[in-house]
């Protein structure tokens, strides 16, 4: 039981990954945007979960809110998982509700953080946008009325109506298929035209801008959608560790998303599934093995040393990643010229 719970989680976790890599993939690797605010977009859909969960439970079911919102919400939490548990629409319920409210204003907040890219340069923008998350994470740890504070807050639990492993098993095939809709989503953008703009922009801004494109109504509608990605991801990610804590959502996690697109591929739609799944490999195999060797200094040290030493491998050895990029549209329009070349010559 305990093997088939671990293999689950794992899925889960997995799948919520391959959504903030699709999500990077699609600003970074595809249009060439450093959005090192990922964690904050990511943030969002988590916040919202934690700020609206135990209140629009308790709205729904009646049950007043009593005490310091940071003091009690764990209870809350509990006690309203419990109702839950006789009541399977009302935790859907809770679950929609704050998808429908993450994602939106996780757009929106995209839209406006596409703004500096306007003006600023790839290292100046990647700046800017760090200092946003940053400021993000600080203001909601500090106003504990919204999340608690540095106490974080409770987070009901939606498919309390199931026993395990059932509701693992549930809450797997629900990320993996909001991973598989939101991939293939970004899969199809990439293999479009509006996919092909991207890269244009990416490889050459003035020379998209003279073919009249329009760069900036497109870097805000990349930003929009992958930042209602990243949100997903949050929302997920908050009903799964079942508590939101602003100090889990540092800059750290936006690296950890541009790795897994490094490492899997840039501008390569598979990249983020690889990317997401060697990271997760790596991250796994060091847990286990880490507790077994005596060493002089923390020992999870030694783990970001080890994944840092294998990742600078691949990135030595592999540059443009495993999967590197092979845009399919531009292939087969090779193919079609050169066809066409062999056959206008054969005729003369």
């Amino acid at each position: 039981m305990e093997v088939l719970t671990f293999v689950l989680s794992l899925g889960t976790l997995y799948s919520i990954y391959v959504i903030l890599a699709a999500s990077m993939e699609l600003e970074y690797g595809e249009l060439g945007l450093p959005n090192f605010a990922k964690v904050a977009f990511f943030a969002v859909g988590a916040f919202t979960v934690g700020a609206l969960s135990v209140r629009l439970c308790a709205t729904l079911t009646g049950v007043a809110l009593e005490g310091e919102f940071k003091l009690r919400s764990y209870y809350y939490a509990t006690l309203l998982s419990a109702r839950i548990s006789s009541n399977p629409l009302l935790g859907l319920t809770v679950f929609l509700v704050t998808l429908i409210v993450a994602v939106p204003l996780s757009m929106l907040l995209g839209i406006l953080a596409s703004y500096p890219a306007l003006r600023l340069r790839e290292d100046y923008l990647a700046t800017t946008l760090i200092a946003f998350s940053e400021i993000l994470r600080v203001i909601t740890r500090n106003y504990e009325p919204l999340l608690g504070g540095t106490f974080g807050a409770g987070v009901v639990d939606f498919l309390a109506w199931l026993r395990s492993p059932w509701r693992e098993l549930t809450m797997l095939v629900l990320c993996s298929s909001l991973a598989a809709g939101i991939w293939f989503i970004q899969y199809k953008l990439s293999t479009s035209p509006f996919g092909r703009a991207l890269r244009a922009i990416r490889d050459d801004e003035l020379a998209s801008v003279a073919y009249g494109k329009d760069v900036a109504k497109i870097r805000a509608w990349t930003m929009a959608i992958g930042s209602g990605m990243a949100s997903v991801a949050g929302v997920l990610y908050a009903f799964y560790i079942g508590s939101v804590n602003p100090d889990d959502f540092t800059v750290a996690r936006t690296f950890l998303v541009v790795l897994m697109v490094t490492v899997g591929g840039r501008g390569n739609p598979y990249g983020s599934l690889v990317g997401a799944a060697t990271y997760l490999l790596l991250d796994r195999v060091m847990l286990f093995i880490k507790h077994n060797i005596p060493l002089p200094f923390d020992v999870n040290y030694f783990s970001y040393i080890i994944l840092g030493i294998l990742i600078l491998v691949i990135i030595v050895r592999k540059p443009e990643g495993l999967i590197p990029e092979r845009p399919p549209l531009t292939v087969k329009l090779n193919k079609i010229s050169e066809s066409n070349i062999i056959q206008h010559n054969t005729e003369k």
